[in-house]
């Protein structure tokens, strides 16, 4: 049997959580099914801890992406784990396969690029691996945050009426993705270099996740890594209940869709599939929506109400409001076919 055919990637977490994952208790708060562990540290204080792996040609490529920008890049997708359980940054742990031919020169501009982020979050290095790899880099990251006891945002909380808030923009790191794979790096930049660098360097929402935790007026959250539909869907999975998404709220950037035009795709599309955003994604009552976007707002960053949370289904309207998207089109898979 393989893997597809068990639902894939989500498939494949679910059943690791089902046989394999310790339950809760003796201090552990949060196993695996969100965005981040949460273990217990005293009586008023617990830690959150994610990890995530980065491949050569699957998350990034040499001729696309300078060894700055995947060290960057390899810290922002796991601050944003954290991000979005509303807890603050505190460890990160790097470790990394590398080719025998790899350079002194590009290790350390990759470590530049990680300690950047990182400190821009206020986190630290403490520690990692290193190992041989035959043909391709791979970097493994843990990163570690902590958060007032019982206050991590998780994805189970969605409640049925809830309106359902993104932050910043959609799909631009999509779309960039796309203009790489058919242009390469130098066109693609002169199109829009802006553009690509949000694929390269993703900028994690820890300080507007901080501050959307901080108003207590958030049910449920998660970071957009997967494509919004994707991950609509799995918030939908963890509080058993459905969505409604209007896709002519969604957010797009003017770039998305000069990009969009240039590549002749429909620009929506790119921003409901499209992963790698590390956006939030919020689940919060329609009487607290304005505390929310106020709070966040604050901080330098937009949110935005683009649905509802319902009681089953998942259905995305068009801009017509009577057409309907197919959602299964939607989101990406490391699995799927």
């Amino acid at each position: 049997m393989r893997i597809d055919e068990i639902g894939g990637e989500f498939g494949l977490i679910e059943r690791v959580k089902d046989y394999h994952a310790g339950s809760g208790g003796n201090g552990l708060v949060l196993s695996i099914g969100d965005d981040a562990a949460v273990v217990s540290l005293n009586s008023y204080e617990q830690a959150v801890v994610t990890t995530d792996m980065l491949i050569e040609r699957i998350h990034f490529r040499r001729d696309w992406s300078d060894p700055y920008s995947i060290g960057w890049k390899a810290a922002a997708v796991n601050l944003s784990d954290i991000a979005a359980m509303g807890a603050t940054p505190t460890f990160a742990f790097l470790s990394l396969a590398l080719t025998p031919k790899e350079t002194v020169e590009n290790v350390d501009r990759l470590y530049d690029g990680f300690m950047d982020c990182l400190n821009r979050y206020g986190a630290r290095l403490a520690g990692g691996d290193t190992n041989v790899s035959p043909d391709y880099m791979v970097i493994s990251v843990t990163q570690m945050g902590v958060i007032r006891a019982n206050r991590a945002l998780t994805r189970t909380g969605a409640r049925i009426g809830d309106m359902i808030l993104v932050t910043g923009n959609l799909g631009d790191s999509a779309a960039a993705l796309a203009l790489l794979n058919e242009y390469g790096l130098g066109k693609a930049e002169k199109i829009d270099k802006d553009l690509i660098n949000s694929h390269r360097r993703p900028q994690p929402r820890v300080i507007a996740a901080r501050a959307a935790a901080a108003t207590g007026k958030v049910h449920a959250a998660m970071d957009i890594s997967d494509g919004v539909v994707g991950d609509v869907r799995k918030m939908c999975a963890a509080s058993g209940v459905g969505a409604r998404l209007e896709s002519v709220e969604v957010p797009i950037s003017n770039a998305l869709k000069n990009a969009a035009g240039i590549l002749q795709r429909d620009p929506v599309t790119i921003a409901l599939a499209g992963g790698e955003d590390y956006e939030l994604l919020l689940a919060v009552a329609p009487s607290d929506v304005d505390d929310v976007i106020a709070a966040v707002g604050e901080v330098g960053t937009s949110v935005k109400p683009i649905g509802e949370i319902v009681k089953t289904g998942l259905r995305i309207m068009a801009a017509n409001a009577i057409d309907e998207l197919n959602p299964d089109a939607l989101g990406w898979d490391h699995f799927g076919k």
